[in-house]
C-alpha cells in the first residue's frame, strides 16, 4: 500500500503552475516519452541522461504555454463537444490490435479512459482557440507573394536541365559485349526513326521501361560523372549511348533541354504562400503568446 501511494505520489508531482492550471510530473512525462524512447536506441548512460536532462527543460515550456492556452480558452468557454472528443478516442483506439492491449498502454502511462478523454477534451479546446486566435487572422496576399519572388529570386534559379528518355541494358544478365551489340542494334533503329516508347517498353530492363523510358527532369551534376557530361553535350532530340556503368549499357534521349534561368512565378507560387504563411503563423503566435504571459501567474517549482 505504502508503495502504490508513493507512487501515486510521483506521478502526480506537481512541476508548475500556470494561473489556475498545474503541471504534472505526469503532464511531462506523456509528452516526452517518444523523445525518451527515441533517446534510449541512440544514447547510453551519462549522455542519456545529459540529452533526457535538455529535452525535459524544453518539453517543460512546450507544456507550460499549453496550460496556458488551455486556462484562456477555458475562460473564453471555447466550446467542444462529446462526439468530437469520442472521435478522438476511437481514432486511438482503433491504431491498436485489441482494446486489451489499448488499456495496457494507457495504463502503462498512468492513465485511464476517462483522463485520456479529458486530455483529448483540453486538446481540442486549445486547438480551437489557437485556430481562431491565430490561424483564422493569418492571411498572404497575391502582392506578398509576388514582392517575396523578387526579393528571393536566387531561391528559385534552377540550372542546366534535361527531360531524358533512357534504355538499359543489364549486363547481370549477358556480357557486355552483348549488351553493347543490343544496344547499338537499338541506336540504330531509334536512327531509323522508330519510336524510343516502343523501343524502351520492348527492350529496357531499367525502372522506367514500362513507361518508355521517361526519366522526368534531370539537373547537372544529378548522374553520374561521364554519363552527366555526354548528355549535357546534347541539345534537343539528340541521342547518347552505348555508355557503359556498373549497371551495364545505357542509350538517353534528351526530349527537352532549359538553360540555366530562373523558375516561372507560377511553378513555385504554393511554395512562396507556404513559407509566408507559416512566417506570419509563427510571429503571430508568438505575439499571442506573449500578451498572454504578460497577464499570466507562473510559478516553476
Amino acid at each position: 500500500m505504502g508503495r502504490s501511494s508513493a507512487s501515486a505520489e510521483v506521478v502526480e508531482r506537481i512541476l508548475a503552475v500556470v494561473n489556475d492550471e498545474i503541471v504534472t510530473e505526469q503532464d511531462l512525462d506523456i509528452v516526452m516519452a517518444p523523445i525518451v524512447a527515441q533517446y534510449r536506441t541512440m544514447y547510453a548512460g551519462k549522455e542519456y541522461e545529459e540529452k533526457v536532462k535538455e529535452a525535459r527543460e524544453e518539453f517543460l515550456k512546450k507544456v507550460i504555454d499549453d496550460k496556458l492556452i488551455l486556462g484562456e480558452a477555458k475562460r473564453k468557454q471555447v466550446i467542444v463537444k462529446d462526439p468530437e472528443v469520442d472521435e478522438m478516442m476511437a481514432d486511438v483506439r482503433n491504431k491498436f490490435p485489441s482494446r486489451e492491449a489499448f488499456l495496457k498502454t494507457i495504463e502503462d502511462q498512468g492513465l485511464t479512459e476517462k483522463k485520456l478523454w479529458n486530455r483529448f477534451h483540453d486538446q481540442l479546446m486549445t486547438q480551437k482557440l489557437v485556430s481562431y486566435e491565430v490561424k483564422s487572422k493569418v492571411s498572404v496576399s497575391p502582392g506578398e507573394v509576388n514582392e517575396y519572388y523578387k526579393s528571393h529570386t536566387r531561391e528559385f534559379v534552377q540550372g542546366d536541365r534535361v527531360r531524358l528518355q533512357h534504355i538499359l541494358i543489364r549486363t547481370s544478365a549477358r556480357t557486355e559485349e552483348e549488351a553493347k551489340t543490343l544496344a547499338e542494334d537499338i541506336l540504330s533503329q531509334l536512327r531509323s526513326g522508330k519510336p524510343f516508347e516502343e523501343l524502351a517498353k520492348a527492350n529496357s530492363e531499367g525502372a522506367e521501361a514500362s513507361e518508355g523510358g521517361e526519366m522526368g527532369w534531370v539537373e547537372k551534376g544529378q548522374l553520374m560523372g561521364e554519363i552527366d557530361e555526354k548528355i549535357f553535350a546534347l541539345e534537343k532530340d539528340q541521342l547518347a549511348g552505348p555508355i557503359q556503368s556498373s549497371l551495364g549499357t545505357h542509350i538517353f534521349k534528351v526530349v527537352e533541354r532549359d538553360q540555366f534561368s530562373v523558375k516561372p512565378i507560377s511553378e513555385v507560387r504554393n511554395r512562396i504562400q507556404d513559407i509566408l504563411f507559416k512566417e506570419k503563423l509563427r510571429e503571430r503566435l508568438e505575439s499571442w503568446m506573449g500578451s498572454l504571459k504578460k497577464n499570466a501567474y507562473i510559478s516553476i517549482r
